[in-house]
């Protein structure tokens, strides 16, 4: 079947037995009791030993030899909220193993510096004193640099989590990566906070010579456990497997953490009764500790997470919610513009595959959350480019189940000057005067590797139910399924033959649909309220009186009390 949007997949084309929870449960291929108890209580878990990492142990030793011998140290991150939560866990857990260490942060400036390493910030640390860099969320592909290195006589440890390029890997002191090869790591697809937190386990362990970590030292690390949740959920990684153990350990622990900055981001996000859940991560504290490496430096995003001074950490908070505010208003001018382009060029239409697009007054630190949105809502892989530079031009790229974006760039890469990432997402740099050439060949390769029955939106949906289940117990049953994320999305639920009971539209410029909900054959004036964002134009589509089929996403809603909610993913006229 198809509704206005996309095109709906069942999971469960036999309909299923039991109540809500346990239909959506088998539907998702949980059927044994103990899978079902394993899923539902992740937090009970154990992670995967440490020492099975790739590179830790070499890793350990070297970093606990330059404590001991007083070497200063730098952490060289990233500027996304992963960079920034794996540089706080590093260097906070190093200041709790020996306090007097000298340590101290590198984030590169995104519009200035770009991605990774890069030969002047580490020449820079080499010339202030310091003995040994360590990076984290970065630097597996820096071959180059590692040999810059080594040159210059500086120590480098590199962990990292992102795709290992064919070839030779970069001549480091150590490379703490799960997915290396020949790796035997059960899980090797982690954020870099997860790796980070990995290594910063294994130094505790080390250091104090037992698996059992001394009363001094659990409180940091269930600490760095909080930040390597928060990376994890805003990288985006699957949800599923050792990533959702994390995950969810963290949002357990977060209401407890013990960081100032934690605190603070919970007062700025959380409302009044509500959890702390993937989704307050995802699109409330993320995006928050995003912001200030997108439109300028992510020095004050680790700042936050480094504070012991309450006070301060609240005026960052309020800060980085200001700079957030900001970068909305520069995202939506840039998607209303891309948005716009991508049709005059045709790239949305059945001809083109991809949409391939650069514009120099696009700020390179939101493209890559516009590639996004693009990518929702025309169903095909999207590269957006902006610049700040004369002559080059910045951007990202973010693509569809199925098509690597990452080899797509790698195979290009004779027109690009860089470019890192993954399947799902990437970034890269491109001189001004090879964008054609550039677009071009990415343009063919999608078209080589993409049928027009890929670009198609699809809704996959667990299980059918009647609105009459879509009781306030039945849809916190479903919540006990989070975190939800990539790999384990939140349930969606097909609702048949409801009477829509009003119709109306909701926020700026109505741009928002809001429906009431009631089963076409019921007597009672029980309705729900159903929610469809972005679809406010289509008020007189679905007008009072006519019976529609919806897939939904059930909710809890605190909004004027609570409430269940049903958020309409997509409609189809009855």
């Amino acid at each position: 079947m198809r509704g206005v949007d996309c095109r709906w997949v069942r999971r469960d084309p036999g309909g299923g037995a039991g109540d809500l929870l346990d239909r959506v449960l088998a539907a998702r291929g949980l059927a044994a009791p103990e899978e079902r108890a394993a899923y539902l209580d992740p937090t009970s878990a154990m992670l995967h030993p440490a020492e099975l990492l790739p590179g830790v142990e070499a890793a350990a030793d070297r970093i606990l030899a330059a404590v001991k011998a007083k070497e200063r140290i730098a952490v060289y991150g990233d500027y996304d909220c992963d960079g920034v939560t794996s540089t706080a866990i590093l260097m906070r857990v190093l200041r709790g193993i020996d306090p007097d260490v000298e340590v101290e942060s590198y984030l590169p400036h995104r519009l200035k510096e770009g991605y990774g390493l890069n030969a002047a910030a580490l020449e820079s640390l080499r010339d202030r004193g310091v003995g040994l860099a360590i990076t984290v969320d970065c630097g597996v592909t820096a071959v180059a640099e590692a040999e810059r290195c080594r040159e210059i006589g500086l120590g480098l440890i590199i962990t990292d989590h992102h795709h290992v390029a064919a070839g030779a890997l970069p001549r480091a002191e150590a490379i703490v990566h799960p997915g290396l090869p020949g790796s035997a790591y059960p899980w090797p697809i982690l954020s870099g906070s997860a790796v980070a937190y990995k290594l910063a386990r294994h130094l505790v362990a080390v250091h104090e010579g037992s698996d059992a970590v001394s009363e001094r030292m659990k409180p940091l690390l269930r600490d760095a456990l909080c930040l390597a949740g928060l990376g994890v959920i805003a990288d985006l990684v699957p949800l599923v497997g050792e990533n959702r153990r994390i995950a969810a350990k963290s949002l357990r622990l977060m209401r407890g953490c013990t960081l100032p900055g934690v605190a603070a981001m919970l007062l700025e996000c959380v409302r009044k009764g509500e959890s702390v859940d993937s989704e307050t991560v995802g699109y409330r504290i993320g995006p928050r500790l995003n912001a200030s490496g997108r439109l300028g430096h992510a020095q004050e995003s680790l700042d936050l997470l480094l504070t012991g001074d309450q006070q301060e950490a609240r005026k960052l908070a309020a800060s980085l919610t200001a700079v957030n505010s900001k970068r909305q208003q520069v995202a939506r001018d840039v998607e209303r513009e891309a948005c716009a382009a991508a049709e005059a060029a045709g790239m949305t239409g059945p001809d083109h595959r991809m949409i391939v697009l650069s514009n120099e007054a696009w700020h390179p630190g939101v493209v890559g959350l516009v590639c996004s949105k693009l990518v929702d809502r025309y169903a095909r892989p999207t590269v957006l480019l902006g610049s700040t530079d004369a002559g080059v031009l910045r951007g990202s790229a973010r693509s569809i189940d199925g098509y690597s974006i990452y080899d797509a760039l790698q195979a290009c890469r004779a027109h690009l000057r860089d470019f890192g990432g993954h399947a799902m997402a990437a970034g890269m740099s491109i001189d001004a005067s090879r964008f054609e050439s550039a677009r071009t060949a990415l343009l063919d390769h999608a078209a080589a590797h993409l049928a027009p029955s890929d670009l198609v939106r699809t809704l996959t949906i667990d299980t059918e139910a009647s609105l009459r289940e879509m009781t306030m117990p039945a849809v916190e049953s479903l919540q006990r399924m989070q975190p939800f994320g990539r790999g384990n999305e939140n349930p969606l639920v097909l609702l048949r033959d409801v009477r829509v009971e009003s119709s109306g539209t909701m926020g700026a410029r109505s741009a928002h649909l809001e429906l009431r909900l009631k089963l076409g054959s019921a007597r009672s004036n029980e309705t729900l309220r159903a929610p469809w964002f972005g679809h406010g134009a289509l008020e007189k589509d679905f007008p009072r009186g006519v019976h529609v089929d919806a897939v939904v996403e059930p909710k809890i809603s605190f909004w004027r009390g609570k409430n269940v909610e049903l958020i309409i993913r997509d409609l189809h006229r009855c």
